[in-house]
Parts: C-alpha cells; sequence; structure tokens
C-alpha cells in the first residue's frame, strides 16, 4: 500500500469509528430519565451525526467521489462500473445507495503529471 492508500484508509476508519461511538452513545442516551439533560445531549448527538456525516461526503468529494444532493450531508455516490456510450467511449456510471439516482461520468484521459520544479 502506498502513503496516499494508507491515510485514505486511516481517515474512513476514523470517520467510522467515531459514527459508531455516536451510535452508543445514542443507545445509552435511551437509559436516561426523560428531563432537559436528555432534551440537550440529544440535540447535541443529532448534530455531532450530522456533523460526522458532512466531514464524510467532505472528504468524499476530495478524493475526488461523486455526491448525490438527494439529503444533506450529501450522499457518497458509488460506481456501479463502466458503461459503453456510442461506439467510442467508456464513461462510469455511479449510483446514490439511498435514492438510487444514477450520474455518468466521462473517462478523464490519462494526464501525466509534471513537477515544475523539475
Amino acid at each position: 500500500m502506498d502513503d496516499v492508500t494508507t491515510a485514505i484508509e486511516s481517515v474512513r476508519a476514523g470517520v467510522k469509528l467515531l459514527a459508531e461511538s455516536i451510535g452508543l452513545i445514542k443507545e445509552t442516551k435511551d437509559l436516561l430519565p426523560e428531563g432537559v439533560n436528555k432534551t440537550a445531549i440529544e440535540k447535541s448527538l443529532h448534530e455531532a451525526d450530522k456533523a460526522t456525516k458532512l466531514a464524510e461526503s467532505q472528504i468524499a468529494l476530495a478524493l475526488g467521489y461523486k455526491l448525490c444532493q438527494c439529503t444533506f450531508p450529501p450522499q457518497i455516490m458509488l460506481s456501479k462500473g463502466y458503461t459503453k456510450v456510442g461506439n467510442h467511449s467508456t464513461d462510469e456510471e455511479f449510483a446514490c445507495p439511498k435514492c438510487n439516482k444514477s450520474s455518468i461520468a466521462p473517462q478523464q484521459p490519462d494526464i501525466e503529471y509534471k513537477s515544475l520544479w523539475s
């Protein structure tokens, strides 16, 4: 694995761990008696959950993933594979796991990176 892949996996694992922690806290919150504290905790957990999902979508966007705007925070669209368009090109199709809307992205040409400082 290269450094970028390792970094991506670490960020992904961190976001997943945070989401799981919020889920555990939500379960614990249900054991509290009704009252002002429970209401405040519920509101804080809702905001934390929303912030986690927003962070996940921002990371996905930075990594080049497509986003569906069927919800806020946006859903991350996943690749369904490649589809032939016309006689010449093969484009990648993406689908939203929540609403199943799909999007086709033209295949990007290979671009060679050249440093300005080389």
